[in-house]
């Protein structure tokens, strides 16, 4: 590959701890793929202990990135798997994406931004992604980004929304709780347990609660227990 084209993808994707192999455009799908070996040069380290240490393998990840001149890109990442003393096997951390998810953090950062002003079916169109992946890529950054609430100094809420969300594919779970009227964000947690959403509401003020008149959710059963143990003249929703 074209050593300068080279450096200027690799100076505009800004990888660190990658470096660029070869590239792929594939017109009929609209696509680019951008394939990429780990830098030898940067040391790898344990993600607990933060100590240096040595490779067991590298495994390889494919993320979904920011679109490049208008197509989908998916870069593909080597990652340094090592094994410790113990016998256990882990996986370098890495600056461009979360552990177990399937886009970048730039990516994700610039779902979330354009959620503050536009539609969340008009992005997953754009995109050509589900409603729910917006949702969720939406929910947490959000969860990383906004300060921890404090539900004892809410007040006036009539209507509330009760949803799950996964921040990585298939697992590590958070409940997120909204205002119905206004479509504010209120609270998040890590779990989906009956006891997560009744640490909120337990710490709603005793006006507070008796003024919550409907709470929508799907058809979890912990999060109605939860509900009607501790809003029971609250209307539940699905």
């Amino acid at each position: 590959m074209n050593p300068i084209l080279t450096q200027l993808l690799s100076q505009l994707l800004h990888i660190q701890g990658q470096a660029i192999q070869s590239i792929k455009v594939d017109e009929s799908t609209q696509t680019v793929d951008v394939y990429c070996r780990r830098d030898r040069r940067f040391k790898v380290t344990d993600p607990k202990s933060n100590q240096a240490c040595t490779v067991n393998t590298y495994v390889s990840r494919t993320i979904y990135d920011l679109p490049i001149s208008g197509r989908c890109c998916r870069i593909h990442i080597e990652l340094a798997q090592i094994r410790t003393i113990e016998g256990e096997r882990r996986i370098e951390e890495c600056d461009f994406v979360e552990k177990g998810v399937r886009y970048s953090k730039r990516f994700c950062e610039q779902i979330s931004g354009l959620c503050r002003h536009m539609p969340i079916s008009v992005i997953a169109r754009h995109y050509g992604l589900r409603w729910e992946t917006i949702k969720n890529i939406d929910k947490a950054a959000l969860h990383r980004t906004l300060p921890p609430s404090e539900p004892s100094k809410l007040r006036r809420l009539k209507r509330i929304g009760v949803d799950e969300v996964a921040k990585a594919k298939g697992h590590d779970y958070m409940t997120v709780v909204y205002n119905m009227d206004n479509g504010q964000l209120i609270w998040v947690e890590h779990g989906r347990t009956h006891r997560v959403l009744e640490a909120f509401l337990t710490q709603l003020t005793e006006q507070t609660a008796q003024g919550i008149q409907a709470v929508a959710m799907d058809m979890g059963k912990a999060y109605q227990k939860a509900v009607r143990e501790n809003l029971p003249n609250a209307d539940i929703v699905f």
